[in-house]
């Protein structure tokens, strides 16, 4: 099994999980339970995807996982932004900090799709040059 603990993305997710812990509670009944549950289900979601983009050796599957990976990201935004909408985060600054850790999130990944693809292509032109 691989060690993902040194990951900067990994270690980007599990703070922004340890943010919406301290904040849902917060979140007004009406909302605690169904958002910050949704917030909370897919930052979990994507920390699974980090670990187990990490221990794919095979590139393909590796750039499936960090495809999934992307989604799960792009619907915590989504969340994040209607919680923000439904003025749950509290402040205007809580609100503009996780955005911030969620577009550091976004660019590791979208780094990490780019060198895994350009690995996928070089294994690809090696098999090639083999024949």
């Amino acid at each position: 099994m691989s060690q993902y603990l040194h990951l900067p993305i990994y270690n980007v997710a599990f703070g922004f999980l340890k943010e919406l812990h301290m904040r849902v509670p917060k979140f007004s009944k009406q909302h605690k339970y169904f958002l910050g549950g949704k917030l909370i289900e897919y930052n979990i979601d994507i920390i699974r995807l980090i670990i187990e983009a990490n221990n794919c050796r095979d590139m393909s599957l590796r750039s499936t996982e960090l495809a999934k990976l992307s989604e799960k990201i792009e619907l915590l935004i989504l969340h994040t932004r209607l919680a923000e909408e439904l003025e749950q985060w509290g402040s205007k600054n809580g609100y503009l900090f996780l955005v911030e850790k969620l577009a550091d999130l976004s660019r590791q990944t979208e780094g990490w799709r780019k060198s895994t693809s350009s690995l996928c292509v070089v294994s690809s032109r090696s098999f090639q040059s083999v024949d």
